[in-house]
């Protein structure tokens, strides 16, 4: 029953993570025929002085999880993005009632196709999380950490108003590595936190970000 289980559950994995990556995979695809297109009008688009942007993902707060970023346009076309989460995780993804918190710091370079913070762009980033959480069975309580790395691409575009007003969109997805830490394990522990890896981090390669900021 419980390798019936574990098969569902990796399958479900391997297809949201193949609809993920088909799904970047045409944004990317969109975002330069844009790009191409925007580059044809140059001279009409308006591009911002802005070179800083400081932005916060509201969206993420009824769902626990609370992300800020900053990124410097160096030149024209160099963006350099300094970002932090931090993630409140509920307890119904297994049994044991697992109790958990995540912390992440990513590090995301974007070339800025148009010129200027306001452009399409494409990059590569790299991430840092750890996972923290403890949990309850009838053999006993236990805790882990889930410490994790992360290289990847992302595309996205950048909006910005004259008043300084900014909405930033991007997507991204990536190579994760992952190595579980168990304090007082048993089979059963492994089990239900191997449960709540398949149900919660299983798009552990993604990155996603609709924010809103100010630029200056």
């Amino acid at each position: 029953m419980k390798t019936r289980i574990r098969k569902n559950n990796m399958f479900r994995r391997v297809k949201r993570m193949s609809y993920s990556a088909v799904f970047l995979f045409a944004v990317l695809l969109a975002g330069n025929a844009s790009a191409q297109s925007h580059e044809k009008n140059e001279s009409e688009r308006w591009i911002s002085p802005a070179k800083t942007a400081i932005n916060v993902c509201p969206g993420g707060v009824a769902f626990g999880f609370y992300s800020a970023n900053i990124e410097h346009l160096f030149g024209e076309n160099h963006g350099l993005v300094l970002r932090g989460d931090l993630e409140t995780i509920p307890k119904t993804y297994s049994d044991a009632k697992i109790d958990a918190s995540g912390k992440a710091m990513i590090l995301n370079y974007r070339y800025h196709i148009g010129g200027g913070l306001n452009s399409f762009y494409a990059g590569a980033f790299a991430r840092y999380r750890k996972i923290k959480g403890d949990g309850t069975l009838e053999s006993g309580d236990f805790d882990f950490k889930l410490p994790e790395c992360t290289v990847g691409l992302n595309v996205g575009k950048r909006w910005i108003w004259k008043s300084g007003f900014t909405l930033n969109f991007a997507l991204g997805y990536g190579y994760a590595y992952d190595e579980l830490k168990v304090n007082k394990s048993s089979q059963a522990a492994i089990d239900a936190i191997d449960v709540f890896r398949d149900d919660y981090a299983f798009m552990n390669g993604f990155l996603g970000e609709f924010s809103i900021g100010y630029t200056f």
